[in-house]
């Protein structure tokens, strides 16, 4: 399977490549749980640290930015983002797993206070998701 890249690499600039995992979380009324971030709308989730797997890092970056535990229900597939960020002189390859999920039960308060948990309609969550590789994990899971 040959998975999607989304973004445009700088002609002979240098990645670091960021491995992370990312939930697709949709409730009974087909809303999608995001983190409202300072940077704008993104998935649940994050980078995999290091001696971790991703389905832990998910769990961990889930915690930390909902206050919530997840259960992975299947794996979505997998799909990178080139993020360029030349004011900070940062670029990265993002290279996500992405899961469906559901919220299991509220384990205490988000560790990141710039986190907030949000859930928008699918056209909502769809169109303010500020990665292009979110909104590809997003379509594949559907409205359904």
């Amino acid at each position: 399977m040959v998975a999607p890249i989304f973004g445009t690499p700088r002609m002979g600039q240098s990645y670091t490549v960021q491995d992370c995992a990312y939930a697709v979380i949709k409730d009974d009324q087909g809303r999608v749980a995001v983190a409202k971030t300072p940077k704008g709308v993104v998935l649940i989730g994050g980078g995999v640290e290091p001696g971790e797997s991703e389905r832990d890092a998910l769990h961990r970056e889930a915690y930390e930015e909902s206050g919530y535990r997840v259960r992975i229900l299947s794996r979505i597939g997998f799909a990178s983002q080139y993020i360029n960020n030349p004011g900070k002189g940062r670029y990265r390859l993002k290279r996500a797993t992405f899961f469906q999920c559901e919220m299991v039960e509220r384990i205490g308060p988000p560790l990141e206070d710039d986190h907030e948990l949000i859930w928008l309609s699918y056209d909502d969550a769809h169109s303010q998701l500020i990665r292009l590789f979110h909104q590809w994990a997003l379509e594949v899971v559907g409205k359904g």
